[in-house]
Parts: structure tokens; C-alpha cells; sequence
């Protein structure tokens, strides 16, 4: 067992502890920020992916927004309630359920977006544009790393 600190200050930390951290506060920051849309970052991460993709699958959106295939049923459900999405059967594959954005989606999007990017702008502003690109270049060579042991 390791004796070091789990100090994400400290030198030496755990780096896999500091992303943590920093996932944590981003999320918690996006939340504060999307409150005021009465959405959640689960919920922005769907209708950002539906935005991108209507033809994505709910094996897809649940991927995208880290969550299981049970919560983003729930979510679903909910973005349909609060009329930011329609859901019907594709017109050639019964099985297949097809989610588009409403236009109040639409606008969720674009708000949603801006909003991303405002908390993202606020994470990196401490950093350089190239330690910034130098970051996010690192952070998909973990990943990927991770990817590949699985």
C-alpha cells in the first residue's frame, strides 16, 4: 500500500485523484450553470448527442451522458415530459425508437452548449492555449491507454 497523500495539492499526488477532483468541481459547476434551464448534465450531454446524431441509439445516449441503459430511460422520460424531445417508432424497423429534438430542445441545445463552454473556459483559464491543447492531448492518451487494458 502506497503511503502517499491524497492531497491534490500536493507534489507527487495521485494524478488519477486530481482528475477526479477536477471531474467532480466540473460537474458540480456545469450543474450550477444548467440549473437555471431546469437541466441536469446527464440531460445536456443527451440532448447534445441527439443534436449531433438523431438516429442515435439509447445504448448510445447512455454512453454519452455516462450513465446505465435503467437512468437513461428515466431521462428520456423526463426530457420528453418537460417537451425538449419526441420519441416515435421508426417508420421501416418497429424495434427501433427515434428521438428528435423539439424546437424548445433546439434552443436547450444552444444554451446548453454555451453553457459547457462557459464552465469549460473557466476550468482552463489558468492554463495556456497550448497547455490547454497539451491537456486535452494527454487526457485521450489516458483513455485510450485504459481503453486497450480492458
Amino acid at each position: 500500500m502506497s503511503n502517499r497523500k491524497m492531497d491534490p495539492d500536493a507534489e507527487g499526488s495521485w494524478v488519477g485523484y486530481s482528475l477526479k477532483i477536477t471531474q467532480h468541481l466540473l460537474r458540480q459547476r456545469l450543474d450550477a450553470e444548467l440549473a437555471g434551464l431546469g437541466i441536469s448534465a446527464p440531460q445536456n450531454a443527451v440532448l447534445l448527442a441527439v443534436a449531433a446524431n438523431p438516429r442515435i441509439s439509447n445504448a448510445d445516449l447512455a454512453r454519452s451522458a455516462f450513465v446505465t441503459p435503467q437512468t437513461m430511460q428515466g431521462i428520456l422520460v423526463n426530457l420528453v415530459r418537460a417537451g425538449l424531445i419526441v420519441r416515435s417508432p421508426h417508420p421501416e424497423h418497429g424495434r427501433i425508437i427515434v428521438t428528435e429534438l423539439t424546437k424548445a430542445g433546439r434552443q436547450a441545445v444552444q444554451t446548453g452548449r454555451t453553457a459547457a463552454e462557459t464552465v469549460e473556459r473557466q476550468m482552463l483559464s489558468d492554463l495556456t492555449r497550448e497547455e490547454a491543447k497539451l491537456l486535452g492531448s494527454l487526457l485521450r492518451r489516458c483513455a485510450k491507454a485504459l481503453e486497450s487494458a480492458t
